[in-house]
């Protein structure tokens, strides 16, 4: 990605939640999501989803099915990458769908930046390109991001310059 080693290091990785979901299985699975469609506020997620498909991304305006593949992590790049590579990176939408005939267990760990930490676009990948987000505490971030109902775009926008 270009940056200096050690970027990830202290506050801008402090915290790791770690979350258990299980979906059980729905015989019509248009009737429920195992999870709405969104992007991920914190610094990135991996997830280990088992064996049974569930996860879809969105691409090019259609959902796409994330194959579950044995002994691998899908690592989902959350909003704070995508503002920290100055919009380099995406920010992945996704969501998880029910199965009609198995349950569905994950684990999911993500990483989160301190409350109080700067994010803004990191210096060495900028380049001759402006600088799109301003600097802001997670605390700010994910405050807008909730008060916003979850909606990504709408958050972010609230950072552009």
């Amino acid at each position: 990605m270009g940056l200096e080693s050690g970027y990830f290091e202290g506050e801008i990785s402090k915290n790791q939640l770690v979350s258990v979901n299980h979906h059980i299985p729905c015989p019509d699975p248009s009737l429920t999501m195992g999870m709405q469609a969104h992007c991920d506020p914190n610094l990135i997620s991996m997830l280990q989803q088992g064996d049974v498909c569930g996860l879809q991304a969105l691409k090019d305006g259609q959902w796409v099915g994330v194959e579950p593949l044995p002994d691998a992590f899908v690592v989902i790049p959350g909003l704070q990458l995508r503002v920290i590579s100055n919009g380099k990176l995406a920010s992945a939408v996704h969501r998880v769908v029910t199965d009609s005939k198995e349950s569905r267990t994950t684990i999911g760990t993500f990483l989160i930046p301190s409350n109080d930490v700067l994010i803004q676009p990191a210096d060495c990948l900028l380049g001759s390109s402006a600088m799109l987000y301003r600097g802001y505490t997670y605390k700010e971030f994910f405050s807008t991001f909730t008060g916003n109902n979850c909606e990504a775009e709408v958050a972010l926008e609230c950072f552009k310059l």
